[in-house]
């Protein structure tokens, strides 16, 4: 059974009006792009938070991103449906082929969302982080934070909460083990910063 099928059209691309060109061109760069912006994102929630680097100190994670790759098939069919058009080549079923597979992949996404999710905080449990509320903005839209030393876990103001992520994280790009004194003292010279 062929999924695509490339079956030559009477209405040619040229004979286009000028508007309806430029939006096939347009759209086709947009779908390339937006394949693009999928996969890299899946590798990264791949890289990132389904194969956990367990030298970090500090991981903040994302389980709905890694998923995002069961996306990469619609951008892709619509792409392919651009070129069908470009190539004078019928495009319909193409459309409908993507739009089947959006219908899919949208409940799959949520489905293996909560998967990852549940996968990456038992795989964060196996090896020794803890999880720290104190170090989210807002407590349902930003990411779950671990540490691997859960005396780092301070009671911290939302206003110093970037600073102290960015402090982790230069440590995990150091390789150096954070200490607690230093990240009192951090939080005491930020909380000062700020008038607090």
């Amino acid at each position: 059974m062929q999924i695509l099928k490339w079956e030559k059209s009477r209405e040619k691309f040229s004979d286009l009006e000028f508007g309806r060109r430029l939006t096939v061109y347009f759209g086709v760069v947009l779908f390339i792009a937006f394949t693009f912006v999928f996969v890299h994102a899946a590798y990264a929630g791949f890289v990132n938070y389904i194969f956990i680097n367990t030298n970090y100190y500090y991981i903040y994670e994302y389980g709905y991103v890694a998923p995002l790759i069961l996306f990469v098939p619609f951008p892709l069919l619509i792409t392919v449906a651009g070129l069908q058009k470009l190539l004078n080549y019928k495009n319909e079923r193409t459309f409908l082929l993507a739009v089947k597979v959006m219908f899919v992949a949208i409940p799959l996404y949520f489905i293996f969302s909560i998967i990852c999710s549940f996968y990456i905080e038992a795989n964060l449990k196996n090896h020794g982080y803890t999880y720290c509320s104190w170090y989210k903005y807002s407590p349902t839209r930003s990411p779950d934070v671990w540490l691997k030393n859960s005396e780092l876990c301070l009671k911290v103001h939302h206003y110093v909460v970037s600073d102290v992520e960015e402090w982790f994280e230069w440590h995990n790009e150091q390789g150096i083990e954070p200490q607690l004194d230093e990240l009192k003292a951090f939080i005491a010279k930020k909380n000062q910063e700020q008038g607090r």
